[in-house]
């Protein structure tokens, strides 16, 4: 057959628009097919099967390979291949096979026979990439049955298994092994099941150096497969499985529960770097596994002088990742304290990052501070290249003491060198954005309250970014203070509203500049530390005595004309008027920064806690969302806690203005 021909044939089957175009092309021009063209024959039919599935049929024709298979032309097709399979070369015959497994013929067809039976007979002459492409034809053509050839193929690929390069055939390797361990379930530990289990180990590590993507069942099996072999693995094992790029990307439940049983007994033959690996893993898919994590912690004890500190800091990172305190922490954290008080210069961001480990687990070690406030360890840190993320933790840390540690007396972090720990969103949550519950509960904060009554993403000192910020007042009304609404710009404005214009403002620039730790005048009376936290804060809705502050809502609402009102844009107030509104006061109470009407505003932080916010199937929110809770509380903000598993259950914006709505009613209770 000449070149032209042959190619010429090709172009046909493969432009081919339907599967009776593909048939007649091959049947009705015997003399110019050859061997080669009867795979790309049957694997066009796959293709053309596959994209009819789910389309209509036309003229009452009926789709699916049971209809091709009753075809004359498709007949004469598979007794073409039948009588000539004898003189085809080895491409041939392990195309076509593979090309009827992919087209979904059953494995008793005539068809399957004689090709299985020819591949059996050339088994020893194929390379490896045949051999690979049989054993994946013949597992895909008998799923759930041993067959001969897959025994035969199985030892040729156990020898080159380091060759194997194909995805397909490393994945069905892994369900041939899972249906040797099925068999081998319920039997008394044996020599078999060992062997076993070491093959899948090797497949398994061999298989995350090759593969670059999985499909979901893929990743199912891999886990399983995992979890099963996996306690065989010596730390070399262990280091390959957890350096892999593919499997540190993917959370691998069942491998990490089995894990949690057995680690124990290898933990002390494990390296501090293989031990790092594992806590970094864990850490970053939130698996809050107890037993995991104290054997991390009992490894950390037992090693944690001949450790680096950079090693240390990725040990501790899952405890307050989890928000989890080891069972040994009444040993771990002195020691802990001990050793950063030696350690403490030689990697100062390590040091931060393990004292912020410690804190978040509401753990502050005293003599460890002394050491970071220092001016010395503040010059060395303010050289360095990593100077800012360092001043942050700093700060953050020195926020920390004065809310949580009163009992301190060391030294403190400078002003000067305070800075906002986060001046936005977290990466987290910015990447998961179009994950989060946040846009539903915006869009009906927004009908519920108006647009001017909250503020989204407001970063509060010490830097903490607030999913929604209100101010309530005792009546339950939502007080405007994003912007100034339109009523205080008209010219015929109301005396109130542009006395209220003027104290948005002020309010707005005075929560930009608060410092919430600012040291207190000496002549301030003593008092309960939550009154003056609070009352520092409460300080900045009245910035002098005599001058502008915010107007009663009452006031407010019966400045503004009806057109412009937040009712009449199609939002509307928390509570109704007659409810909250109809009481009006003899007079405008007198505002100073002693007076009752600062005092009787509620600052109220909506907490959207989406999946990410809680370690992986638990109610327990990571460690850094729990710190932020605890210091806005203490700071005088009221919580209202928006969970997904109850935002989940909730459907359209008037299902969710009637959930923020109880929210906000039970805060008030």
């Amino acid at each position: 057959m000449s070149y032209d021909t042959f190619f010429t044939m090709k172009r046909l089957i493969e432009r081919s628009r339907s599967v009776g175009e593909v048939l007649r092309w091959v049947t009705q021009n015997p003399g110019k097919v050859s061997a080669s063209h009867y795979p790309i024959a049957l694997h066009k039919l796959g293709q053309l099967l596959q994209q009819q599935q789910g389309q209509p049929a036309l003229n009452g024709e009926s789709r699916g390979a049971g209809h091709v298979l009753e075809q004359p032309e498709f007949q004469a097709l598979c007794q073409a291949i039948i009588g000539g399979c004898a003189k085809f070369d080895n491409f041939s015959i392990v195309n076509c096979l593979y090309a009827a497994a992919a087209l979904g013929l059953p494995g008793e067809s005539p068809l399957v026979r004689v090709l299985e039976d020819e591949s059996r007979s050339r088994l020893g002459r194929f390379n490896q990439k045949d051999v690979s492409m049989v054993f994946s034809s013949v597992m895909r053509l008998h799923p759930s049955s041993p067959h001969p050839l897959v025994e035969s193929c199985l030892s040729s690929l156990e020898r080159h298994l380091d060759k194997e390069r194909h995805p397909q055939t490393l994945f069905l390797l892994l369900s041939y092994y899972r249906l040797r361990a099925q068999a081998l379930q319920g039997h008394p530990a044996s020599d078999q099941q060992l062997i076993n289990n070491r093959k899948i180990l090797r497949l398994v590590r061999h298989t995350l150096g090759q593969v670059s993507a999985m499909r979901e069942h893929e990743l199912a099996l891999l886990d399983e497969m995992l979890a099963l072999c996996a306690q065989e693995a010596n730390n070399k094992a262990l280091e390959a499985i957890f350096s892999s790029q593919l499997f540190y990307e993917n959370r691998q439940e069942r491998f990490i529960r089995s894990m949690a049983e057995w680690l124990p007994r290898k933990a002390e033959n494990l390296t501090p770097y293989t031990m790092a690996l594992i806590a970094k893993y864990v850490a970053r898919h939130r698996l809050r596994e107890p037993r995991l994590l104290d054997t991390i912690a009992s490894f950390l004890l037992k090693r944690g002088e001949q450790l680096d500190s950079k090693v240390i800091q990725k040990l501790v990172f899952p405890f307050s990742r989890m928000n989890y305190r080891p069972s040994n922490h009444s040993e771990l954290f002195p020691k802990l304290e001990a050793i950063l008080e030696q350690k403490a210069a030689s990697s100062p961001l390590a040091t931060v990052n393990i004292l912020m480990s410690m804190f978040q687990l509401s753990h502050f070690p005293q003599s460890v501070l002394h050491q970071v406030f220092s001016p010395a360890f503040i010059t060395n840190v303010m050289s360095s290249p990593y100077a800012l993320i360092v001043r942050r933790y700093l700060s953050l840390l020195d926020a920390a003491v004065e809310l949580e540690f009163r009992d301190y007396s060391g030294p403190r972090l400078d002003p000067r060198y305070r800075v906002l720990m986060f001046e936005h969103a977290l990466t987290a949550d910015e990447a998961n954005r179009k994950y989060s519950y946040k846009g539903l509960v915006a869009e009906a904060l927004r009908q519920l309250v108006g647009e001017e009554c909250y503020r989204q993403d407001e970063v509060l000192p010490p830097g903490y970014c607030t999913d929604f910020l209100l101010w309530i007042n005792r009546a339950g009304s939502v007080l405007p203070l994003s912007r100034v609404p339109a009523a205080a710009k008209a010219p015929a404005a109301a005396p109130a509203a542009v006395s209220l214009r003027s104290s948005v403002l002020a309010l707005t620039s005075d929560l930009q500049d608060f410092a919430p730790f600012a040291a207190e005048p000496p002549s301030s009376p003593p008092g309960s530390r939550e009154n003056s936290l609070g009352g520092r804060f409460l300080h900045t809705l009245c910035p002098a005595p005599g001058g502008p502050c915010y107007q009663p809502p009452s006031d407010y609402y019966c400045a503004l004309s009806k057109e412009s009102s937040l009712e009449s844009q199609g939002s509307s107030t928390l509570s109704s008027p007659s409810e909250c509104l109809s009481a009006q006061p003899a007079a405008t109470p007198d505002c100073s920064p002693r007076g009752q009407g600062a005092e009787e505003i509620r600052r109220v932080v909506l907490s959207v806690n989406d999946k990410w916010h809680y370690c992986q199937n638990s109610d327990i929110l990571v460690g850094s969302r729990a710190m932020r809770d605890r210091h806005l509380r203490l700071l005088g903000y009221s919580l209202v806690q928006l969970p997904y598993t109850e935002l989940e259950k909730v459907s359209g914006i008037e299902e969710a203005k009637h959930y923020l709505r109880q929210k906000l009613r039970e805060l008030r209770l």
